[in-house]
């Protein structure tokens, strides 16, 4: 048999224990068998491989812990996304305002004035509001009471 045909029927030796191959390659591997000793030496430590990894046995989490790693990946990908959200639509709207102020300058009215003040006091207070709960966040003793 040619080298290459044997490292071929290598190849499929997982798949044939796995019982995956078509009855054709099933057949070509089963006559291999027959007449390698190397390679059912290998089919046999592939049994044995996944007899042992069949056995394994992985202890479940606490419900508890689940809840909490569920809790944390919501909360962390929420608020990445709604953060980078904010500051790209801040970012964005500042170019453009002054992109917009460049190419067709022209004094405020009273209005725009009067909407800037109220709109970056608004900003200002959720900023501040914001950074206060941040600061303090670590130090809550209700932060993990569960309601």
């Amino acid at each position: 048999m040619k080298p290459d045909r044997h490292e071929q029927i290598r190849s499929l030796l997982s798949a044939y224990l796995d019982e995956e191959l078509t009855q054709a390659d099933s057949q070509r591997v089963r006559l291999h068998l027959e007449d390698c000793a190397e390679c059912r030496e290998q089919l046999a430590q592939l049994e044995r491989l996944k007899q042992l990894t069949g056995e394994l046995v992985f202890p479940d989490p606490p419900e508890q812990e689940w809840e909490e790693v569920e809790r944390r990946l919501s909360v962390r990908i929420t608020r990445g996304v709604g953060w980078m959200l904010v500051c790209g639509g801040a970012v964005g709207l500042l170019i453009y305002s002054l992109v917009m102020a460049l190419l067709h300058w022209r004094p405020p009215t009273v209005r725009e004035i009067l909407g800037g003040i109220v709109l970056v006091g608004a900003l200002l207070l959720f900023f501040s509001v914001l950074r206060q709960r941040l600061l303090e966040l670590p130090h809550d003793r209700y932060r993990r009471v569960k309601q």
